[in-house]
């Protein structure tokens, strides 16, 4: 068995070709940032689930320093060997987030 042209045409007319669309690609962005740079102010859009991680970060930045010593003192029984979970209610939250799966077909 005999594989030829792996890589594609390696011919100089093919590499002419990816030469020129280079150039045209090269000149259509220099085109397109003249056009810009005409404009007084740049501006960011957010997409909607970025915005709503800011809002989150925001809320947990804001909220009480309870939740922080409940996730200290946990991390402090780990480390220890004393941290003993309910494997019952571990067990029950997973069947729980799988039948929520099911029936819904999205994760929360």
């Amino acid at each position: 068995m005999v594989i030829k042209n792996i890589a594609g045409e390696m011919t100089p007319y093919s590499n002419r070709k990816i030469e020129n669309q280079r150039t045209a690609d090269q000149q259509r962005r220099g085109q397109e940032s003249a056009r810009t740079a005409g404009e007084s102010a740049d501006k960011v859009v957010l997409s909607s689930e970025a915005r709503l991680r800011g809002a989150a970060l925001q809320a947990a930045n804001e909220a009480s320093d309870v939740r922080r010593r409940k996730i200290d003192d946990l991390k402090q029984q780990i480390k220890d060997g004393t941290y003993k979970p309910d494997l019952k209610k571990a067990a029950a939250n997973l069947i729980r987030d799988d039948l929520d799966l099911l029936s819904t077909g999205q994760p929360e």
